[in-house]
């Protein structure tokens, strides 16, 4: 029998008041700390060591957003202009990345101060987003920035030199409230590698006239007259709204030769107005994949048929999502129901659809329909989300939801989710 010893094993002594692991850090990983910490924070990180000091001043990324300064704080404006001065002065490397949208943000002189800065450290992502009053003209500075992958302006005036010749680097444009010049698609155009623009009530957009090679996603809100698109072999997410202008006489698009200039389109969120003029495509949208509307008014006869030329170009459709225009009874209300249980003894069917949603539902006849035609004709059918407008009463829900789940389900892994029917309540209802 062996006693067991009670002297415990010799241990090497460590003094941990020695070690120094964050000064150890590689330089890289100390690189993407400083990268993810609000401005304020990495400066104060020149405290930690004599490895960490100013070491903020070489990090290439400058973000001067909500994570600089709390919407709390947007009356301080002056003081936050002198603060980004300070940190500038006191930079000494690149800039890559530089972001100017903080709360409270109005045109300045000093922001033009600030892009002449950054024209000489080799910006390539620079947002300015002018947060109240005069939109910012911006100055000649920033068209010298040639090495810009992303430019992002909001409520700023955007004039290009007459030798500007584009940016050939930009890879991604998006501009919100920014007055354009009249050519604004040459320079658009111009920039031969974009691959992502988005245009949100931008004035001088009347006709919106696009070719660019390159790109794979277009967003746009805003009033147009006419659409054309050249030349987008690649592009495959697009979203179109339209800001009515009533003092303005109206002519509408040609979307089917839109729709048709589109090979690759995978992606479509439309409105109402883009639909009021859509009818049968000649060719199908083969990878057309996901389609989203909007305000669609189901007591209108020519609005559903609209839907109907969409869907039926559409072979290959996964995902369908709709909110409902509630409108008082059309006389077409009728007509548009006849019309959709005519489909729905029809033998087209939705054979790839495996998801829909129809947001602001009213259990109007039509739309009442059409839920029934979803369920008949998607033979893979996965779940049919339901959201009610929030005028339907209880007593009208439950009315609704008793009648829709009768309804016969060509898929036998379909369910019925009823969202916020019946006291915020989610009901889903299988086979």
């Amino acid at each position: 029998m062996q006693l067991k010893s009670n002297t415990r094993p010799k241990t090497m002594s460590v003094n941990h008041s020695n070690l120094d692991r964050i000064s150890d850090l590689p330089e890289d990983v100390i690189e993407n700390i400083l990268m993810l910490l609000p401005i304020r924070d990495a400066v104060r990180t020149s405290i930690l060591s004599r490895k960490w000091r100013n070491k903020w001043a070489d990090v290439p990324q400058l973000l001067f957003d909500t994570t600089f300064t709390p919407i709390s704080q947007e009356s301080q404006t002056n003081k936050h202009l002198v603060t980004i001065y300070e940190v500038l002065l006191l930079h000494s490397g690149p800039i890559h990345t530089f972001d100017l949208s903080f709360p409270g943000l109005k045109s300045c002189p000093e922001i033009d101060r600030f892009i002449l800065f950054l024209s000489r450290k080799g910006v390539q992502d620079f947002k300015l987003r002018i947060s109240s009053g005069s939109p910012h003209k911006l100055p000649s500075y920033l068209f010298s920035c040639l090495y810009l992958k992303c430019l992002v302006l909001g409520l700023c005036v955007l004039t290009p030199p007459p030798s500007f010749k584009g940016f050939s680097t930009l890879i991604s444009l998006k501009l919100q409230d920014v007055q354009l010049p009249s050519n604004y698609k040459d320079f658009i155009c111009n920039c031969w590698l974009l691959e992502e623009l988005m245009l949100e009530s931008c004035s001088a957009i009347s006709c919106l006239n696009i070719s660019c090679p390159k790109l794979k996603l277009l967003y746009f809100n805003g009033y147009y007259r006419t659409l054309r698109f050249r030349n987008m072999p690649h592009l495959a997410t697009v979203s179109i709204y339209w800001i009515s202008a009533k003092s303005e006489v109206l002519k509408l698009p040609d979307f089917v030769r839109v729709l048709h200039s589109l090979p690759a389109l995978k992606y479509l969120s439309v409105d109402d107005y883009f639909l009021e003029a859509l009818t049968r495509l000649p060719t199908p949208l083969m990878h057309l994949k996901t389609i989203r509307t909007f305000y669609v008014c189901f007591s209108s006869l020519e609005e559903v048929i609209s839907v109907f030329h969409l869907l039926r170009s559409s072979p290959n459709l996964q995902n369908l999502q709709i909110e409902m225009c509630s409108e008082a009874v059309k006389p077409s209300e009728q007509e548009a129901e006849e019309f959709l249980k005519a489909e729905g003894q029809s033998e087209y069917s939705l054979n790839q659809l495996r998801k829909a949603k129809l947001q602001k539902f009213n259990g109007s006849r039509p739309e009442v329909e059409f839920v029934k035609f979803l369920l008949a004709k998607s033979p893979v059918l996965e779940t049919i989300s339901l959201q009610p407008h929030e005028g339907m009463s209880n007593d009208e829900q439950l009315a609704i939801l008793k009648e829709i789940i009768q309804f016969r389900r060509t898929s036998p892994n379909a369910q019925i989710i009823c969202e916020k029917f019946v006291a915020d309540a989610v009901v889903v209802v299988s086979m």
